[in-house]
């Protein structure tokens, strides 16, 4: 396995605890469920929508592959923050500069309906180059390098994949408030409408067998009570 320049370089500059390989993604804080989206029109639409989505949070356009399976995948990257580490010697002290960023993938893929499915993922990014990850999705390119980076480095908050979730859900969001209707605008699928499905089962529950007729009333009402959405609680603990 190769190890980029920057893991050497960290040994000495980015801190003096134990050195870790980042691993982080946006996924570590959103579902597969919760990173997709259906966009009105042509693939060409939806890339023309992300584009100005991602442009306005400084995130350009980088690149584009077209899959054999007809889907298209757009890499998004841009910076996010420079940090300096001070390292003392004997004899005097050296200061070096490391750029943390984004990378963010998209993949467009064309529905028989007239509309598109937007797939995201994010990673964050140390001068440049995208850190591995455990959860990549498999039409996310390989990972090829390792980057490492020690316990005491400051910069390693910045690197959770918690960035990447957030510019991913408010993108998201901004796309449901602005909707117009016209290509590249958020589709509100059929799976939206579906009716909520109570949190349990009055009669599967222990304490059904003993209770009175007033009892098992309360219990059927509090089953009634929709159960919460998968994920919800991982989106409100961005």
């Amino acid at each position: 396995m190769r190890i980029h320049k920057v893991a050497l370089l960290g040994l000495l500059l980015l801190g003096s605890g134990c050195m870790e390989q980042v691993r982080a993604s946006s996924r570590s804080k959103l579902t597969e469920k919760q990173s997709k989206v259906v966009l009105a029109g042509t693939a060409d639409d939806a890339a023309r929508r992300l584009t100005e989505l991602f442009s306005r949070r400084k995130f350009p356009l980088a690149d584009r592959q077209v899959r054999k399976d007809g889907a298209s995948l757009y890499l998004f990257k841009g910076q996010r923050s420079e940090l300096t580490t001070v390292s003392g010697y004997r004899y005097g002290v050296s200061a070096d500069t490391y750029t943390v960023g984004s990378a963010f993938y998209a993949r467009l893929t064309p529905q028989t309906d007239g509309t598109t499915q937007v797939e995201l993922f994010g990673k964050p990014t140390l001068d440049g180059h995208v850190v591995c990850g455990d959860q990549d999705p498999a039409w996310v390119p390989r990972c090829e390098e390792e980057v490492l980076a020690g316990g005491t480095w400051n910069g390693l908050d910045l690197m959770t994949g918690r960035e990447e979730a957030e510019t991913i859900r408010g993108m998201l969001v901004e796309m449901e408030l602005e909707s117009s209707g016209g290509p590249g605008s958020r589709v509100v699928t059929a799976e939206s409408d579906e009716p909520a499905k109570p949190s349990c089962v009055a009669s599967e529950l222990p304490e059904w067998r003993t209770s009175n007729a007033l009892e098992k009333k309360r219990l059927l009402e509090k089953c009634r009570v929709p159960a919460p959405e998968e994920g919800v609680r991982a989106v409100e603990s961005l």
